[in-house]
């Protein structure tokens, strides 16, 4: 092979392997900040996590001793709730969809995936977590947010 030949390669290859590793890189760099957040986080509010989930748009950790649930949103300049699960009563994911006619069919299509949390004293919303919206910046795919949201589902009810 010509010297010439390895370098047009390598050249090709740099240009369009480049921006993968890169935002690899970037994505590497945002899933440790949020989990060091959600670690300081939990350090100041004296929560050992036993789980924890990290994307994007949400990251939720919860002590399954203490019965707490941390919930931090990145996208919102890193807010974050503190949920007290033993005044919640009930848990459930929440669904939303459209319904419309394609080649006079009607189907059916996810727009939102959440769960929510209801009190015990007044049974009203505590809290709604996000998952899933087809209209956010982060569109995740959406079988995979409602798996990871009927996971959570069952590990908040089962701390309840």
């Amino acid at each position: 092979m010509d010297t010439s030949s390895t370098l047009i390669g390598l050249t090709l290859f740099v240009l369009f392997m480049g921006p993968i590793f890169y935002a690899l890189y970037r994505q590497g760099l945002k899933e440790r900040k949020n989990k060091k957040a959600l670690q300081n986080l939990a350090k100041t509010n004296n929560i050992n996590l036993d789980y924890t989930e990290i994307s994007n748009s949400l990251v939720l950790g919860l002590d399954k001793t203490q019965h707490k649930l941390l919930i931090l949103e990145p996208v919102n300049a890193m807010q974050h709730q503190i949920i007290d699960l033993s005044e919640v009563n009930k848990t459930s994911v929440i669904k939303r969809s459209v319904t419309f006619t394609e080649k006079e069919r009607r189907k059916t299509k996810i727009i939102q995936v959440s769960i929510e949390l209801l009190s015990k004293s007044n049974h009203k919303r505590i809290t709604e977590i996000l998952f899933y919206d087809e209209d956010g910046a982060d569109n995740n795919d959406m079988e995979t947010q409602l798996f990871a949201a009927s996971r959570w589902n069952s590990l908040i009810q089962t701390s309840l």
